[in-house]
Order: C-alpha cells, then structure tokens, then sequence
C-alpha cells in the first residue's frame, strides 16, 4: 500500500498533503510550498485568485459521500493541548482524559487538558491511494466542477 497521509500542526502553522514521503504539498507558515526530496520548489510567481462561490452545492449526496470518506482515513498519531476559558470546564475535562487515558497504555493519541491558556495540536492520518483515487473519480470532481459553476459531464463518472 502506498499511502497519502495528511499531516497537520498548529504551532508551525502548516497542513501537509504527503504521499509516500517522497512529494508534500501544502501550507506551512501561511505560504502554499512544495517539496521533492525535502527540497523546496518555488511557486508560480503569478498568484491565481481563487473564488468561492456565493452557496455551496452541498446535497445529500456529497453529505453522505464525504462522511463515508472521511471514515476511510486512518489516524497514525495524534497530540496536543487545549485550555478553555472556564477553569471548571478544564478541570471537568482533565478527569475524563485522564480516566481515558489510563485505561489505554502505549497510544500515539496524547491529548492533555491544560489551565494555562496553551492550545496546539498536531497528527496526521493516511490513506490508500487505491481509495484515495476511487473518491477522486467517483464524487469529488464531480463536486469540484460543481462548485466552480460548470456543468457535470455525461458519462464518464457515476
């Protein structure tokens, strides 16, 4: 299996789009990059505008398809630190994260309740490409097209 994993982290500000370790794209610091190798390769100088349109095409269906999707990615690990403003809403939460947290040993899931104010969180998930490049065909270029006002095609996709 040759996965795409998609790795977030709040503290350096980036989302990366990973496959096989070899080529990553994303943001990190609020710049889109992109690595080969861990090498970077500059964007295009010219900045493409992208617009959203005014109401998203979400029907029934691209509901049900992206919570299906969503079921298909695999958490490889996960960590990070949250505070709210209620101190008695922290200190409910600590209890319940630690009551879980016992009752499971040598989990990549590290999540802590702090009352200092600190949050940050960072993990990532993958995925086959062979279920990766199934949703791409099947609905979210479909949805995409959507999305930008164009008209489904006839044919090809189901």
């Amino acid at each position: 299996m040759i996965p795409v994993s998609l790795s977030w982290d709040t503290q350096k500000r980036s989302v990366l789009l990973k496959w096989n370790g070899f080529i990553s794209s994303g943001w990190e610091n609020g710049k889109i990059s992109t690595k080969i190798i861990g090498l970077s390769i500059l964007p295009p100088l010219k900045k493409k505008k992208i617009q959203l349109p005014g109401k998203f095409p979400v029907r029934w269906v691209y509901l049900k398809r992206i919570f299906t999707f969503l079921t298909k990615w695999k958490l490889k690990k996960a960590e990070g630190t949250f505070s709210f403003p209620d101190p008695m809403v922290n200190g409910i939460l600590y209890g319940w994260m630690s009551a879980i947290q016992t009752g499971r040993a040598g989990r990549k899931i590290r999540v802590t309740i702090n009352f200092l104010g600190e949050n940050w969180c960072r993990g990532e998930v993958t995925l086959s490409l062979k279920i990766l490049f199934h949703h791409l065909r099947s609905w979210i270029f479909s949805l995409i097209r959507e999305m930008r006002g164009k008209k489904p095609r006839k044919g090809g996709e189901s």
